[in-house]
C-alpha cells in the first residue's frame, strides 16, 4: 500500500534562513525570518485550515499523525493553558511523526523520539502533547485502534538551591560587582569589586521576587504594575501579586495562585514603582522586571554572567529561585499548607519536594524509642 503524502510543514530554507511551508511539491513563503518562529507558526496554522482539508476519523492505519496534530491545532490548541507551547511542540512532532500513521506509533517509536529530542523532559512534554491530540482525535472523530505511548521517567525534583550567603552574592553580582582573587598561597583571599560595562540591574528585581514569593521566571517577566491580559500584576496597595492574566488559563501542574508580597520586598517594589514613572498620577513603565523599559524576554545570557561574578556554579538557573524560596520555607518550619499554598503546589508536591529539608523532619519517628 503506497504511503501517504506528508502533511504541510513547515522548513528553515538554509539560503535565506527564512520559514517555508513544504506542502508535496508546493514551497510557500511565510515571510518569516528564523527568529519568528511563532508567527511562522501561526502562518502554518492559517494554510492548514484553508487550504489543506484534513480528514476526521478513520482507521489507525490510514490516518497519519501529521493529520492528528492537525487537528488538535486547528481545533483545541489555542484552548490549552500555554498556546504557544503547544503550537512549538505540534511543530516538531509533525516533523518528525507527521508522515507515520497513527498506527505506527509504539514503544521503539516513543523511545527514539526522545533521543532524537535529546532532553528527556523535552521529549515527555512533546510526547504528553501528541498523547493528548490522539485522544482529543479518538473522541471527537474516531480511532478503531488507540496507541499506548511510552514516554520518558520524569525528572527528578531539583535538589540545588542557594544558601543566604550564595543568595547575596547573586543579588551583588546582578548590581554590577564581581569577586576577583588577591594574592597567592596562604595570603590569597577574594574581594569584590565593581565591574565594567555592567548593564543587567534589571536581574536584581528578577532575583529578589523569585527569593520572596518563589515564582516562576516566566510568570515574573510577564509582571506588570497594572491589571492586564499578558501576564499577572502587582497590587502595591493591598501587598498581593497576582500571578495570573486576567482570563488566562493555567495548566494543573502550573497553577498560579495569588501571593502575599513579604514586608521587605515590598519596600523594594514600591521604590521600584516611583523609578518607573508612576507617581503623581503619572503612567510610567508597565513591566515590574524590565531591561531600559522593554520586557524582559531572555535573560539566560546575563544571568550566567551574573552567576560566574558571584562565583556560584554553572547549574545555578532561574529556576534555582523557586526551588530556594521553597527550601528556605521548610528551613524555618512554615506550616505545609502555607508553604504550598505560597508556591502554587499541592501539600502533597511540597513536602514531596522540599518537607525533607525541614530541621525537625522525622523528628518524632526517629526518637520514638
Amino acid at each position: 500500500m503506497p504511503r501517504k503524502p506528508s502533511p504541510p510543514r513547515l522548513w528553515l530554507r538554509p539560503d535565506t534562513a527564512m520559514w517555508v511551508i513544504k506542502d508535496r511539491t508546493r514551497r510557500i513563503g511565510t515571510g518569516c525570518g528564523e527568529a519568528d518562529a511563532e508567527a511562522a507558526q501561526r502562518a502554518l496554522a492559517e494554510y492548514i485550515a484553508g487550504k489543506y482539508e484534513i480528514p476526521r476519523g478513520g482507521r489507525a492505519s490510514e490516518i497519519t499523525i501529521g493529520d492528528v496534530v492537525g487537528v488538535y491545532l486547528q481545533e483545541k490548541a489555542d484552548a490549552t493553558s500555554r498556546p504557544k507551547e503547544t503550537e512549538q511542540a505540534i511543530a516538531r512532532l509533525n516533523d518528525y511523526f507527521g508522515t507515520m500513521t497513527v498506527s505506527e506509533i509504539k514503544g521503539r517509536t516513543c523511545r527514539d523520539f526522545a533521543a532524537h529530542r535529546k532532553t528527556p523532559a523535552g521529549a515527555r512534554r512533546d510526547l504528553e502533547t501528541l498523547r493528548a491530540a490522539i485522544r482529543y482525535y479518538h473522541k471527537e472523530y474516531g480511532l478503531d485502534v488507540v496507541p499506548a505511548l511510552t514516554l520518558p521517567d520524569k525528572s527528578t525534583p531539583r535538589e540545588i538551591y542557594l544558601t543566604r550567603t550564595e543568595a547575596a552574592a547573586l543579588l551583588w553580582a546582578c548590581l554590577g560587582w564581581q569577586k576577583v582573587d588577591v594574592g597567592t598561597g596562604a595570603n590569597a583571599y577574594q574581594k569584590w569589586e565593581r565591574r565594567r560595562y555592567h548593564r543587567a540591574n534589571h536581574l536584581a528585581r528578577l532575583v529578589l521576587i523569585g527569593l520572596y514569593t518563589g515564582t516562576r521566571p516566566g510568570a515574573i517577566k510577564s509582571l506588570q504594575w497594572i491589571r492586564n491580559t499578558e501576564g499577572g500584576w502587582v497590587d502595591i496597595d493591598r501587598g498581593i501579586i497576582f500571578r495570573r492574566a486576567e482570563g488566562e488559563r493555567v495548566a494543573h501542574n502550573k497553577r498560579k495562585p495569588p501571593v502575599k508580597i513579604a514586608r521587605k520586598l515590598l519596600a523594594h517594589m514600591k521604590r521600584w514603582k516611583r523609578l518607573d514613572g508612576w507617581k503623581d498620577g503619572a503612567v510610567g513603565i508597565r513591566p515590574v522586571v524590565h531591561y531600559f523599559g522593554k520586557p524582559l524576554v531572555k535573560e539566560n545570557k546575563a544571568f550566567r554572567a551574573a552567576i560566574a561574578a558571584a562565583g556560584l556554579p554553572g547549574a545555578v538557573t532561574p529556576h534555582v529561585l523557586r526551588h530556594t524560596r521553597g527550601t528556605w520555607l521548610a528551613q524555618k518550619n512554615v506550616p505545609s499548607h502555607q508553604a504550598a499554598a505560597s508556591l502554587g503546589l499541592t501539600v502533597e508536591e511540597y513536602e514531596r519536594t522540599y518537607l525533607h529539608n525541614d530541621p525537625d523532619f522525622q523528628k518524632s519517628a526517629a526518637d520514638a524509642y
